[in-house]
This record gives C-alpha cells, sequence and structure tokens, in this order.
C-alpha cells in the first residue's frame, strides 16, 4: 500500500533472497505480465526481478485520474523505499524508459543503475501523435468495484492465455481490461512529458538498449539521448525491433547483466 494506492508485483522468489534485485518498469498497458519472459532471463543470470504494475495497470489500484510522469516516479520511489530496494537497480522499456528516467533524475538516492530499454517517445513519433495534446485529459474510472472486476477478468484471462502468448494477443486482451481512457491518457503522457528533459539531471550509472529495426526508438534519438546524462553508453541489438523485451528477453538479458553488475559497456 502507498499512499491510497495497493501496487502489485511479481517477484522471482522469497524473502531473504541474496541475489540482487532488479526493479522491471513495464511499457503501456501490459503491465507486469508482459515482461515475465525478460525477467526469467535475468533470473538466469543470477538476478531477482521484481516486475511492478503501474497505477491504473495490471493489478495495481486504478486511481480516479491519469498520473503524470513525475507522480508516477513519486509512487515508484515510495515503493523502492518500502520494499527496502533503494537504491534498486531499474530497467524500464519502452514508456516505462520515461519513468525510470524520471524516476532517476527526481529521486538519485532510490536509484543505482538504470537502463533504458526501447525509450520512447522520439520526435518523429511526437509529431504524427502531436494531435493528442488538443483532447482534454481522459480520466479513470471512480468505482472501485470496476477495478476489483477488471482484476478479477485479467486473472482469468492471463490463466488462459498460458505463459507466453504473442505479444499482441496479450496487447489485445488487456487493452479493454486497463480501459481505453486510461490507456490514451497515458499515451498523451508519453507524448506531452519529453524523456530527453529528464536525463541531464541523472546521476546513476545509464545504460540506453535498443533494437537495430525499432521504428520507436530511432539511432538518431537513441544516440542523442545517450548524450545527455552525465555517465551514459548506448548498445544496440543487430535486427531486433521494438519488441525485443518479448521476442529475445535471452539478448537483452546478456547485453544488460554486465553493465548491472558494475561493468561499463563499450559504446555500440
Amino acid at each position: 500500500m502507498i499512499g491510497a494506492l495497493r501496487l502489485h508485483a511479481l517477484v522471482s522468489s522469497a524473502d531473504g533472497d541474496a541475489r540482487p534485485a532488479l526493479v522491471m518498469l513495464p511499457g503501456l498497458v501490459t503491465a507486469s505480465r508482459s515482461m515475465v519472459p525478460l525477467a526469467r532471463a535475468f533470473v538466469h543470470r543470477g538476478f531477482r526481478p521484481w516486475l511492478l504494475d503501474p497505477p491504473g495497470f495490471g493489478y495495481s489500484d486504478k486511481p480516479t485520474r491519469a498520473l503524470t510522469m513525475a507522480e508516477q516516479a513519486d509512487i515508484a520511489a515510495e515503493w523502492l523505499v518500502a520494499e527496502g530496494l533503494a537504491p534498486a537497480l531499474v530497467l524500464g522499456n519502452s514508456f516505462g524508459s520515461q519513468v525510470a528516467a524520471q524516476l532517476a533524475s527526481s529521486h538519485p538516492q532510490a536509484v543505482r543503475r538504470v537502463v533504458l530499454l526501447s525509450p520512447t517517445v522520439g520526435p518523429r513519433a511526437r509529431r504524427r501523435l502531436g494531435w493528442l495534446r488538443l483532447l482534454p485529459e481522459p480520466r479513470g474510472t471512480r468505482d472501485r468495484s470496476t477495478g476489483h472486476r477488471r482484476i478479477g477478468l485479467l486473472t482469468v484471462l492471463h490463466e488462459r492465455l498460458g505463459e507466453h502468448p504473442p505479444l499482441r494477443v496479450l496487447n489485445v486482451c488487456e487493452y479493454p481490461l486497463a480501459g481505453f481512457p486510461r490507456a490514451a491518457s497515458m499515451i498523451r503522457c508519453a507524448v506531452l512529458e519529453r524523456l530527453e528533459s529528464a536525463l541531464p539531471s541523472i546521476r546513476a550509472p545509464t545504460l540506453l538498449l535498443r533494437g537495430e529495426r525499432d521504428r520507436l526508438s530511432t539511432s538518431a534519438w537513441a544516440g542523442q539521448l545517450a548524450a545527455l546524462p552525465r555517465d551514459a553508453r548506448l548498445i544496440v541489438l543487430p535486427g531486433l525491433g521494438h519488441d525485443v523485451f518479448y521476442s529475445q528477453p535471452e539478448t537483452v538479458a546478456a547485453a544488460a547483466t554486465p553493465f548491472l553488475l558494475g561493468a561499463r559497456p563499450s559504446a555500440r
């Protein structure tokens, strides 16, 4: 429980595990369930992943309104302290990279090292989605019982989809349960709150990871971002796209592990 919100996180093992904790912040809507394959890849490399459902998504409580990036970072920082994980190793994927960057920027004491995987939203995508700024900010449901019913449906859905459903199927199934107004509001937030504004003040060592064929996180965009933090490196994964976290989790984990364990990877 953080403030009035109950947050849900998947964790790979019981309390007392001596392996280094790795906090994983998911992309839009599919929340912790979409990060399970990548978490398993990190388990194989000696980590203890924590997969956090952001407020409004997955099994966490549904606030009555969409939260700003700063508010999400504040909640994540409070949660890290409550769980005894700060300062933490943090990995944010896609939209989660924006939350991770804001977390590292505004709460430096909470983050030891940060990985920004497939960081969004680049200038090209912002231009395409610029019309979102003209919309009134959507709000989430005010009915807690509705949120509880959705969580019950999500449990059934995950049981039926099995261990590793296609990512598109997972997305299509979870968007209605998260609520389209809430999802649209988060996309609006991702477009309007610029990732590059948070990066110059990040003190923690930072690794940017992107697939070579990622159209949302382009080469030029990633290179620009890598130049902003005080201590940052960029690694490009050949031949892979924006869904690399799900399609090639072992590749992502292998690339990030040396950095998370304290090595300074060569820029690629």
